[in-house]
């Protein structure tokens, strides 16, 4: 946990230094090291409502955004 802790502080440190496209993929390596989804993911999933994870799905041969499954169940 400390160095995840660590590593997090060291990318804070490098984003505030950096400018433009720099900060922003040390911010989406940030986002990915914590929560497995980049920047992109995120925004991707905000939309869409799914669950957006570019790397992981493919790897895993699924869509890129996973759509939930929601069931009728009104009787209509």
């Amino acid at each position: 946990m400390q160095t995840r802790s660590f590593l997090i502080s060291i990318l804070a440190i490098a984003s505030t230094t950096l400018t433009g496209c720099a900060a922003y993929s040390v911010a989406s390596v940030g986002s990915y090291v914590v929560t497995g989804k980049s920047l992109g993911d995120h925004a991707g999933s905000k939309v869409t409502g799914g669950d957006c994870n570019l790397i992981m799905n493919t790897y895993n041969n699924k869509y890129v955004c996973e759509m939930p499954v929601v069931y009728n169940r009104n009787g209509i």
